[in-house]
């Protein structure tokens, strides 16, 4: 157990912090917008002037403290600040599955190996702050539930799915909080924003999170759409799968964003309805990590934009099913957890790396290559819902009732 926890860590630190230094420049990335509307807010003005962002209001406003500084300090400060988020979220994960050295083991080895943070890190995006909400969200209760899906639904959307849970578990406390918080998160920065009447006051440019091909996009949305338009020579690739992740230079048809939208909508309709009928409309305490963590795997793989760095968010869910498959001791369910997370990023990331190296660009040299790697995710992801789904059912004795 000893050397299991050396080796990850000494890979987490080669792999999330070594490897990554050089990184850290004044180059663009995500980062480079989170720092230039929090500068705007500062001058009092709408974030959303600048038309790559697209994320709720809440996000510019957190981030106004690092945009006191100078561009490079306040990279520095995201960059450490955001690998003592992801820890913190490991240390809570594992004192939620038990604290002992089996936990230990399966949450250095998710952490260490998966592969996502990199990117995350890399990008500066919001990723480890989100699976600390996360795992709040999944082991806690009443107004500290609430409280952390909240907060991930004011930062990013995607974790607002959890709300289900809260409901299914008909946690009323939480559910309150959850509206309260949100109120203040999402709405108040929104009211500040209009009343400063100086630019827009929601995204330029919403229609984007209606779908992208973009190869970086890991949804079965995003599948549809590079099938529906696919590469007509071996040069280079179409204009959207190599810039669609740029919303000024994603140019979609009408008809494909709808196509997009459905397909997101109906697996999304369809996972919530095998949901219900699996905890019969109601889940007890036990049940809420697993349901809440097939509902993120459901949820990256349904929605149309879906960045490959998303599946940082399924840490805490493949951690809790791997330690589970090991204390059982079901080897093959433990298997197939680490497969599914291998190929969650790990292992699709590292073939398109490959592949871009070695074409010098996004080329349509290989077309089946591009769409078997850029599609595997979220099939990974569909399948990993539904194993987290099958544990759901070994926790489903009735909540006891309050005396």
């Amino acid at each position: 157990m000893l050397l299991c926890l050396a080796y990850c860590a000494v890979s987490y630190v080669k792999l999330n912090v070594a490897d990554l230094l050089p990184s850290i420049t004044d180059s663009p990335c995500d980062f480079s917008h989170y720092y230039l509307v929090a500068q705007r807010v500062l001058a009092a003005q709408s974030p959303y002037t600048d038309p790559e962002h697209n994320y709720p209001p809440a996000v510019a406003f957190l981030l106004t403290p690092l945009a006191l500084t100078d561009y490079m300090t306040a990279r520095w400060l995201w960059f450490w600040s955001s690998q003592v988020l992801l820890l913190l979220g490991a240390f809570l994960t594992w004192r939620a599955l038990g604290r002992d050295w089996v936990s230990a083991c399966s949450v250095a080895c998710v952490w260490a190996m998966a592969g996502a943070a990199a990117e995350s890190f890399v990008l500066g995006q919001l990723g480890p702050l989100l699976v600390l909400l996360l795992v709040l969200a999944y082991w806690r209760a009443g107004a500290t539930q609430g409280a952390a899906v909240a907060a991930g639904l004011s930062l990013k959307l995607l974790p607002g799915i959890l709300a289900i849970v809260l409901l299914l578990r008909r946690d009323w406390r939480a559910v309150a909080v959850l509206i309260t918080v949100t109120i203040i998160l999402v709405l108040v920065p929104a009211a500040v924003i209009v009343h400063w009447k100086s630019g827009p006051a929601s995204p330029v440019r919403s229609g984007y999170l209606m779908g992208s091909p973009a190869l970086t996009n890991w949804s079965l949305p995003a599948i549809a759409l590079r099938v529906a338009d696919p590469p007509v020579s071996p040069g280079r690739v179409p204009r959207n799968w190599e810039f669609g992740n740029f919303t000024e230079r994603l140019d979609l048809p009408r008809g494909q964003r709808w196509l997009s939208a459905g397909i997101g909508a109906g697996v999304l309709l369809a996972g919530l309805a095998a949901l219900v009928t699996v905890c019969r409309g109601r889940l007890n305490g036990a049940q809420v990590p697993w349901a809440s963590a097939a509902l993120i795997s459901l949820t990256v793989a349904a929605i149309p934009v879906s960045w490959s760095h998303y599946q940082i968010l399924q840490y805490p869910g493949l951690a809790l099913l791997l330690c589970h498959a090991v204390k059982q001791r079901r080897w093959l369910l433990g298997a197939c957890t680490v497969v599914l997370g291998a190929l969650l990023y790990r292992i699709p990331a590292e073939v398109l790396f490959d592949y871009h190296a070695r074409y010098a660009g996004w080329s349509a040299a290989s077309p089946a290559t591009l769409y078997i790697w850029t599609s595997v995710t979220p099939i990974a992801a569909l399948l990993l819902f539904g194993m987290l789904l099958r544990q759901l059912t070994a926790e489903a004795a009735p909540p006891r009732r309050p005396r």
